[in-house]
């Protein structure tokens, strides 16, 4: 199997048993004992595997009680067997007029890509509407905490044309909204002021680039970024998920550190205290392992250093604007640790997800960098 394939709870037995039957029964045994135990659903299941010369049945009956924090997503289980069975449904586009919504240091860069093409965009700033008779792309170059009313206010029509461009967690206001699958862009790359030239995130470990898009407008995109010689791969969405969660681990990570230690860059952040944004970046990355169901690709630590090293001049901050899709993520789920009563009145005491995020997070806190009404906000 592939490395990095999610499988859900009903899938990998699936996957599992045809190779664990094969086996010998003193060790076949035991392992069908261990997928029980890891990937029964909340009814018993019989598996039945067909071949030339046996048919064997499998039950996987409940022996643990669930895990209640896993929100394991299907889609990547549906992507995989189209993968392995030649069903890869790839929209293609390409570059094209579109409409622009805000015009700061993003926006600015994608309408001079656009205007090198020859193409006359549409620009819309705060408080104006998106047209509804464009056919083209919808290209949100805008804070995070201003997507809601964007969404709200965009014509229904419309909805499937936004492409999303903004840094955080934002797959709970696209569940919100039913936005399935929309195109959206993991930026690594640094605009230090509007109208200047943008800082390609590339580095020597990874010369394709580490910014990626998926989606509809996969392609118009990733064609409009190489118009300003900047690399931009399309993904399939389970890889594109992976991508935008490890921006998360790294915005989130590098900028909490940094704050505490005075503001400082993340290049210095990297230098100096890389064992604890190394620490840091694991932890987020197990909590997005065992909460969403997604592992991150290998080498992150040296993968996000590598980055931090080549944005070194960029400063750190914790924008409070920003920290609902950002840390304020994280710490919604720090929150719940302590002792609880499920719904069938069963005691628990749940654990913090990120003990060492939460505490960086209460040093800020008690130091001044952030405030209180900050971290009860979530």
């Amino acid at each position: 199997v592939p490395g990095g394939w999610q499988f859900d709870r009903i899938a990998m037995p699936l996957v599992l048993l045809p190779l664990v039957l094969a086996l010998q029964p003193a060790t076949r045994t035991p392992i069908l004992q261990l997928v029980a135990r890891t990937s029964a659903p909340a009814v018993p299941v019989k598996y039945v595997l067909h071949s030339a010369s046996q048919q064997a049945n499998v039950w996987l009956s409940r022996t643990t009680p669930p895990v209640a924090q896993v929100n394991s997503d299907s889609r990547a289980t549906e992507e995989y067997f189209d993968f392995l069975l030649g069903r890869q449904r790839i929209e293609t586009s390409e570059d094209q007029p579109s409409v622009i919504v805000g015009g700061g240091r993003i926006g600015t860069m994608l309408l001079d890509f656009g205007s090198r093409r020859g193409f006359e965009d549409v620009l819309v700033r705060r408080g104006e509407s998106i047209p509804s008779d464009h056919p083209g792309p919808i290209y949100l170059c805008v804070h995070a905490r201003d997507l809601e009313e964007i969404i709200k206010q965009c014509p229904e029509e419309k909805k499937d044309d936004l492409v999303f461009l903004s840094d955080g967690q934002l797959e709970p206001l696209f569940q919100r909204h039913g936005l399935y699958g929309p195109t959206q862009s993991s930026l690594w790359l640094v605009m230090m002021r509007r109208g200047g030239k943008p800082v390609d995130g590339a580095t020597s470990d990874t010369p394709e680039g580490l910014t990626s898009v998926q989606g509809k407008w996969a392609g118009a995109f990733a064609m409009r970024m190489g118009t300003g010689n900047l690399l931009c791969r399309e993904l399939m969405q389970r890889d594109a998920r992976r991508a935008t969660l490890e921006k998360l681990v790294f915005t989130s990570a590098y900028n909490l550190v940094g704050t505490v230690h005075g503001g400082i860059p993340v290049g210095e952040v990297a230098q100096k205290h890389g064992d604890e944004v190394g620490a840091m970046c694991r932890e987020l990355a197990s909590f997005i392992r065992y909460t969403l169901s997604v592992s991150l690709f290998s080498g992150l630590d040296d993968r996000l250093a590598a980055y931090a090293a080549r944005m070194e001049f960029m400063k750190t901050s914790i924008p409070p604007e920003e920290f609902p899709f950002r840390n304020g993520y994280f710490y919604r789920f720090s929150k719940m640790a302590g002792p609880r009563t499920t719904a069938a009145g069963i005691k628990v005491d749940v654990p913090d997800t990120t003990p060492i995020h939460t505490e960086y997070l209460l040093f800020a806190k008690a130091n001044g960098f952030i405030s209180a009404e900050l971290l009860d906000s979530v």
